[in-house]
């Protein structure tokens, strides 16, 4: 099994940075939100993979 490194961005307007992650982590966590772009970090470069349900995943990543 490979080790990666997997990271989400966003961009938030907030008064300290604990503010900024406890809004990010909200964000993250919100059943509707939009926040389902990742970016993979590999040893052949950065990939991104969208696991919007409106996007096609491989059938590996059906959900349930």
């Amino acid at each position: 099994m490979t080790e990666y490194s997997v990271t989400w961005t966003i961009e938030i307007d907030a008064d300290t940075p604990v503010h900024a992650a406890v809004a990010a982590l909200a964000i993250q966590r919100d059943h509707g939100s939009w926040a389902t772009v990742f970016t993979v970090h590999t040893d052949q470069g950065d990939v991104t993979v969208d696991l919007s349900p409106r996007q096609p995943g491989p059938p590996e990543l059906g959900g349930p």
